[in-house]
């Protein structure tokens, strides 16, 4: 008898345990957010809207969203793949805070696209060019997307390298301070 009683509650135990928890981060609109696989392990992930918020606000989602790809995917870690254009060459580097760099977002470095109210033309704005960001005033962005590629690793991550991000960490560290932007 009380061996079914201890297995009854060990079952209770594990049901309770396996059942999914609903997401932290409310889900986004249709159109906001896609993936795209780009090669083996390899994804470009686009964030789109149309209410510019903030600069760090719609990176972070974009961050984030990176994170529980790469969880979603199997990985431990993801690398971010900079997008350079012609002229663009501003390579990562080490920095004073030391080597390990799992989650520092002054190195996640997405490229922008955006449009002024009126203007049928994309801007585009990369961290690469010198420029500042958004010469336009933000109260008249009607469009923006804001993309990046990361490829998803598994194993123990490379701490050395600036464009390596923790996953859990990541996830962890965004996952009260982001939403979908709309």
């Amino acid at each position: 008898m009380k061996l079914c009683l201890l297995f009854g509650l060990v079952g209770c135990f594990v049901l309770l345990m396996a059942q999914e928890h609903p997401p932290m981060v409310p889900p986004a609109d249709p159109g906001v957010f896609t993936v795209k696989p780009t090669g083996p392990d390899a994804f470009k992930l686009i964030v789109k809207g149309h209410v510019f918020t903030s600069r760090g606000d719609i990176e972070k989602y974009l961050a984030y969203r990176a994170a529980r790809l790469a969880i979603e995917k199997g990985g431990q870690w993801f690398t971010l793949k900079e997008e350079r254009g012609a002229g663009e060459g501003v390579a990562p580097k080490r920095d004073s805070e030391g080597p390990r760099y799992s989650f520092r977002m002054k190195n996640f470095r997405p490229v922008w696209r955006f449009k002024s109210n009126g203007s049928p033309e994309w801007t585009r704005w990369s961290p690469f060019t010198g420029a500042p960001f958004l010469s336009a005033d933000p109260k008249t962005i009607s469009d923006f997307d804001v993309s990046a590629e990361i490829v998803v690793r598994k194993g123990p991550m490379d701490d050395a390298d600036p464009l390596a991000f923790e996953a859990w960490a990541l996830s962890d560290l965004l996952v009260n301070q982001v939403s979908p932007p709309k």
